[in-house]
């Protein structure tokens, strides 16, 4: 089942890398601002401790039998199954962070990598930044860097202000003190808030896990 889950990222990987040659190859890559999460909040456990053919069935209660699991090894990752890996890899691609996708108060289930590439704005390539951001801070982001306003109505639809802070700032600036110091973060009563390089963070309802064993 994780075998499957690789090949899917690897097949991602792969679509990604023919975009950006398109880019490459259209003259535009220096001046393209690119933005890349590598993941969806942290791995997910919906798999159970022992993976599913279908994320769907645990959903409503349905455990497999192990038999009928290694009866559909070779259909797993057509389109004869919606396979899940099981708990334990979730667990081991959120390390060091804990927890995992849907336990919002720790890190496994909501941090993760992201690059930003803009070769005519960013100018050293490879290098780290470590203000705290959020996905909120994206559209913030885009627009200052195309130099654009929100817009105030769409469709004759008063907006609401953009939650979040351009990260811009960061661009030129590695050591930045973070313009975006507190986030407040829950699901399913899993709750946190970060503030100022701290988090308090509660898990009231692990289900995913704890019902999984």
């Amino acid at each position: 089942m994780m075998e499957v889950y690789a090949g899917a990222l690897s097949y991602a990987d792969n679509q990604i890398g023919r975009l950006l040659d398109e880019v490459e190859q259209s003259g535009q890559r220096d001046n393209t601002l690119i933005f890349f999460i590598m993941g969806d909040n942290g791995a997910s456990p919906e798999g159970t401790i022992q993976g599913t053919t279908d994320e769907v069935v645990v959903q409503q209660g349905v455990r497999e039998s192990m038999p009928f699991l290694l009866s559909q090894l070779d259909n797993l990752g057509s389109e004869m199954t919606y396979n899940h890996y099981p708990v334990g890899w979730a667990l081991a691609m959120d390390t060091p962070m804990q927890w995992t996708k849907q336990v919002a108060s720790h890190f496994g289930g909501t941090r993760n990598g992201m690059v930003i590439s803009w070769p005519e704005k960013i100018k050293d390539k490879g290098g780290l930044r470590s203000q705290f951001c959020h996905v909120i801070d994206i559209v913030p982001t885009i627009y200052e860097a195309a130099g654009v306003a929100q817009p105030t109505v769409v469709n004759g639809a008063k907006q609401k202000p953009v939650e979040g802070v351009s990260l811009v700032y960061t661009f030129a600036q590695p050591k930045a003190p973070t313009k975006h110091p507190v986030q407040y973060f829950e699901l399913l009563g899993n709750r946190a808030i970060y503030k100022d390089g701290w988090i308090a963070s509660t898990t009231p309802l692990k289900t995913s896990l704890d019902d999984n064993g």
